[in-house]
């Protein structure tokens, strides 16, 4: 790999994205977390039951799955969480927030209720997350000058994270 322009000094001293890769599917046996709602209409109220689920064999880091909640001037009473969760009035969102999800727990679940809603109101979810660890684990063997060929120092960082990622 190299820049466009090899006439061109090697920007030094900045981070600069040399390789970046995009995966997108439509095969769900590929989603690294998996999120599932259930809404129930009971009279005046709405039980959600939520669950989500990672098959991947690397941990994901500061997981956030922002439900959006049908107008409320408080925050939803929240029955049983695996995790931490928040209200956030600005956006009209519960903030489920699971810091690693690792080995220990790959599943969990949230229950909460809200007033009756449309269904469809806590939709679209949104979900963020990290991992040090990639889909195809690309290694750097080595960095050579362009003009010499001789091996020149470098460092990198792979990781991941969500760009948009949505539950629809």
């Amino acid at each position: 790999l190299g820049l466009k322009d090899p006439s061109r000094p090697f920007p030094t001293g900045s981070e600069l994205g040399v390789l970046k890769w995009r995966f997108q599917s439509r095969d769900e046996s590929l989603v690294p977390l998996s999120i599932s709602c259930w809404p129930s209409a009971s009279g005046a109220q709405c039980y959600v039951n939520m669950e989500y689920e990672s098959a991947v064999d690397y941990d994901l880091e500061r997981v956030v799955v922002a439900i959006p909640l049908p107008h409320m001037s408080h925050a939803p009473q929240v029955n049983q969480v695996d995790g931490d969760w928040r209200y956030d009035s600005r956006r009209g969102a519960l903030l489920w927030s699971i810091e690693l999800i690792d080995n220990t727990n790959r599943s969990g679940s949230m229950e909460f209720v809200v007033p009756a809603c449309d269904p469809d109101a806590l939709y679209p979810i949104e979900v963020s997350f990290s991992s040090s660890k990639t889909f195809c684990d690309v290694v750097i063997e080595g960095v050579s000058s362009t003009q010499t060929g001789a091996p020149v120092k470098y460092g990198q960082k792979r990781g991941m994270s969500t760009a948009a990622y949505h539950v629809v």
